[in-house]
Parts: C-alpha cells; sequence; structure tokens
C-alpha cells in the first residue's frame, strides 16, 4: 500500500501521544539488519535467551526482517527520555514496559490507517518486563497463548537491527545527555522503539 506524506505524519504523531519523547520518519533503506547483532542473544548466550516469544531462538530473526523491508518504504524509529538513575534502577522494568507498549500502540494505529504490514519491535525480554511473576512464557512453553498480545513485541535485538545505525540516522546522540529541570542538574538516557509502516 502507498503512503501518503499526511497519513505518515499522523503515525508520527501518534508516537509522540502514546510516550515517546522522539519519534523520526526513517526510510525502510536505513534500517541496516546484521546477523552478528542476532547471533550476540546466543553467543555468549544472553540471559533472556529461551525465554519468551519475543527473543530468540523464537523470532524469525535477520534474514526475515531482510525481506519484509524490500516491501517496505518506512518506518518510524522513536526514543523515550528517562534519567539514567531510573533506567539503571528496580524501576527500569516499567520504562520498558512503556516502551514495548509505545511500540504496540503504534503499530495498531498504523493498521487503524490501512497499513496492514506494521510491525513493532521494543528492546529487553517481555518475559522479564512484562511476566516476571511467572516461571515459564505461555507462548512457548504453555498453550501458546501470550499473556500480553496487546502490549508485548518482539526484540529489535534478535532481528540483528543495528540501532546505533538508527540512531545516527535520526540525528540522535547515543550518549546521555546533561539536562536542567530547574531544580538539579540530571544525566538522561534513551531507551528505543521500531515500528515499520509501509
Amino acid at each position: 500500500m502507498n503512503c501518503t506524506q499526511q497519513e505518515l505524519q499522523f503515525v508520527l504523531q501518534e508516537a509522540k501521544d502514546h510516550g515517546a519523547t522522539d519519534a523520526v520518519l526513517l526510510p525502510a533503506g536505513k534500517i541496516e539488519v546484521k546477523d552478528s547483532l542476532a547471533q550476540r542473544c546466543s553467543q555468549p548466550k544472553c540471559i533472556n535467551y529461551n525465554l519468551s516469544k519475543s527473543c530468540p531462538p523464537h523470532v524469525a530473526g535477520p534474514e526475515f526482517l531482510r525481506e519484509k523491508l524490500k516491501g517496505l518504504s518506512w518506518a518510524v524509529f522513536f526514543r523515550i527520555e528517562v534519567p539514567s538513575e531510573i533506567l539503571y534502577s528496580s524501576q527500569s522494568d516499567e520504562l520498558f514496559q512503556l516502551l514495548h507498549e509505545t511500540a504496540a500502540r503504534l503499530e495498531l494505529s498504523a493498521k487503524r490507517y490501512g497499513f496492514a504490514s506494521a510491525q513493532g519491535f521494543a528492546g529487553n525480554s517481555c518475559k522479564k518486563v512484562f511476566c516476571q511473576d511467572y516461571l515459564e512464557c505461555r507462548a512457548v512453553n504453555q498453550d501458546g497463548k501470550c499473556r500480553n498480545p496487546d502490549r508485548a513485541r518482539p526484540s529489535m535485538s534478535g532481528f540483528g537491527v543495528d540501532v546505533t545505525k538508527l540512531y545516527q540516522a535520526a540525528g540522535w546522540s547515543l550518549k546521555g545527555r546533561m539536562h536542567d529541570n530547574g531544580d538539579r542538574t540530571m544525566t538522561l538516557s534513551s531507551i528505543s522503539g521500531l515500528v515499520l509502516i509501509c
């Protein structure tokens, strides 16, 4: 389906309305997929490996994403900026919940606009973020039904997405930045998500 600039701008605004600090439209060709990045999930093995449907070996991986990108023109890349002290604290699971939910809402919004191929990606394991109180991921080890299908999205890592290149394409720095909120100066870091649109 062809997408107009007006439709793309609506989707971009939805990203900001659903929790993103910043969001940009990127040509699909700017999304670099590397097998070596996906392999980092298993070699050395990530602590989240094989724990959920959103992580390897339960995702389709880099080759699937490369094929999907061939038929697409645009994606939305977004970030959520937070104080570094929170990102690296016990509150981080809540932040990654917001990241997953923002990607999921944006994907669903894009589908409402008629972009049937829209697909969202987040970061971190959905098992850790949403189902830490359960022994197993139900989608993997039980009846195949995710407990959070409208909230959880697969990790960019398992598909080999080069997030550093996405930050560069968006014109953002991966380094934390200083922010003065009037009361004190703090360092802000960011987490990011990607939604393929059309």
